[in-house]
């Protein structure tokens, strides 16, 4: 008798978990609030050139990967990438998402930047670029970078 009760309380068990309710679906309006707080955030301590206030919005296990390098993780690194870009003058720093997706704890945004730099000849030249961007929302409830990857759009080349 016990070996059935067992039995059939292991075979009623599956059928269980699957009756639970799907999982929420998140909403992407909220999410997309909250990411583009956190991208103003990012932008106004990159305007006043202050790399620890960009740091601080990436999470502990972020990985930045900037155009032609190798991924990179920690504080450090993220700071010493855009502490030199802003010495090299960048600013005026802009973030426009043009996708936002949601999934979970995760976010998986799409954008342009754009951005004045001095050239070398110390005129102010405009530039953009291309960014992927995976959030993760924390523990405590708030978007943080995880992974951080940018690139220049590539010429048009005629044919």
């Amino acid at each position: 008798m016990r070996c059935t009760a067992l039995l059939l309380t292991l075979l009623a068990f599956p059928a269980a978990a699957a009756a639970q309710a799907p999982a929420p679906v998140p909403d992407v309006a909220a999410v997309r609030k909250a990411i583009d707080a956190r991208n103003a955030e990012w932008v106004a301590a990159a305007n006043r050139g202050d790399v620890k206030g960009i740091s601080k919005i990436y999470d502990q296990g972020a990985m930045i990967i900037p155009p032609e390098s190798e991924p990179m993780t920690g504080t450090a690194n993220i700071e010493a990438v855009f502490g030199g870009l802003l010495n090299a003058g960048a600013r005026n720093i802009r973030f426009e998402t043009h996708s936002l997706d949601v999934n979970g704890n995760y976010a998986y945004e799409l954008g342009v930047a754009t951005y004045e730099v001095p050239d070398k000849d110390g005129r102010i030249t405009k530039g953009s670029d291309k960014y992927l961007v995976i959030w993760k929302l924390g523990t405590d409830g708030i978007w943080y970078y995880h992974l951080d990857t940018w690139w220049a759009p590539s010429p048009v080349h005629s044919h």
